[in-house]
């Protein structure tokens, strides 16, 4: 599970945290505060991976708090309805910035990416889950041989399943674990390990051929022979 935090002066606003966070199996949204004083006496006495901060708040700003718990090494998702600071908090390393009003969607990519960063710092990211429809299902990275996007529908192919998830390719790229995937072109991610044969426009990957991007190219070389 990922220990989550809510930090806004807009009970309101917390209360969309809540019930999305109530959506998704693995986070578990401990407690919320309205002030940034509370937030972190809990944060030096409660275990908590990630936080949802806002930015404008009449204490203390987003941005500074999170620049004041830096040492704690926090993954901190920004929510606000200014995009005016979405540098600024790249700049702070955080995961992501949701604008408010905050889509389902969005909200659900960015917990994945949290999970995918604690169970990569773990070292035990063996799996993830997508929504298909209205249910969720686990995918087991090593089960994946490659992932298709058309539009921001993805389809993810198994040797014995097809799973689909109403997702952007960039987002599913982030989530997974880099050292296990790679992109091959704008519509296609490919499992490192299931690749079969490298040809001048197109892997085989299982029994399947992909199309290679000439510009991924040398950079599956270099991946894959270690160039």
């Amino acid at each position: 599970m990922v220990n989550a935090i809510a930090i806004d002066d807009e009970p309101a606003a917390l209360e969309v945290l809540r019930r999305y966070a109530d959506k998704v199996p693995f986070l578990n949204l401990v407690q919320t505060f309205v002030g940034t004083a509370d937030a972190l006496a809990f944060l030096h006495t409660e275990r908590v991976d990630l936080i949802f901060l806002d930015i404008l708040m009449p204490d203390l700003s987003g941005t500074d708090f999170a620049r004041s718990i830096a040492p704690l090494q926090k993954s901190i998702i920004f929510t606000t309805a200014f995009s005016d600071y979405a540098v600024e908090g790249f700049n702070l390393q955080a995961l992501d910035y949701l604008l408010k009003p905050i889509e389902y969607g969005r909200f659900l990519q960015a917990c994945n990416r949290a999970y995918a960063q604690l169970m990569t710092q773990r070292g035990a990211l063996s799996s993830i889950f997508v929504k298909d429809g209205y249910d969720w299902i686990r995918v087991n990275l090593d089960e994946i041989l490659y992932i298709h996007s058309d539009t921001n529908l993805l389809f993810i192919h198994e040797q014995n399943r097809l799973i689909s998830t109403r997702m952007t390719i960039t987002d599913m790229l982030a989530t997974l674990p880099n050292d296990q995937f790679i992109r091959i072109h704008k519509s296609y991610i490919v499992a490192l390990k299931a690749i079969r044969r490298i040809e001048r426009h197109q892997l085989t990957v299982g029994t399947v051929t992909i199309p290679l991007a000439g510009s991924y190219r040398d950079m599956v070389e270099r991946r894959l022979l270690r160039k």
